[in-house]
């Protein structure tokens, strides 16, 4: 079964078995986190607004950029190549990024999705082995995410 997460405008499913973790009221980005029951797969969303206070559209490489820090002050030796895919009718472009954690290879995605008011950051991730299988998956919620902007935003 499904649940569906609906707050301040934004909107998608999710598998109804997955822990969710939000703070609405946070300062920019806004950062939404699905986890599987057992903690070993994440999906998440850092939503910026598409226009920063300054008139300035938000950057897209800055963002990756920041987040491509992130990881690589927490992991050693990351293997990252550029991705490109296709969310929802938005076309997202990032990187895959290969590291491991303890003894486990992982690896992760990053997107960046620009809507109307959004620029959007998914951050997909799970063990190796597992991570084709929940692929489908992750597509599943980001689509649905971006197919309520877009219904929105029309």
């Amino acid at each position: 079964m499904t649940a569906v997460y609906d707050k301040l405008g934004l909107k998608f499913l999710y598998p109804e078995n997955w822990r969710l973790t939000d703070d609405p009221d946070s300062d920019p980005p806004r950062v939404i986190t699905l986890e599987n029951p057992d903690g070993s797969v994440t999906w998440s969303a850092h939503v910026y607004p598409a226009v920063t206070d300054t008139g300035e559209s938000t950057d897209s490489d800055s963002v990756l950029k920041a987040t491509l820090a992130t990881l690589q002050e927490s992991y050693e030796d990351l293997e990252i190549s550029p991705d490109q895919q296709e969310l929802g009718g938005f076309s997202a472009s990032g990187v895959e990024v290969l590291f491991y954690c303890l003894d486990f290879l992982v690896r992760a995605q990053l997107h960046i999705v620009r809507a109307k008011e959004h620029l959007l950051l998914f951050w997909t991730q799970a063990e190796d082995r597992a991570f084709e299988a929940q692929h489908i998956v992750f597509k599943a919620i980001s689509t649905s995410l971006l197919q309520s902007l877009t219904a929105i935003e029309d």
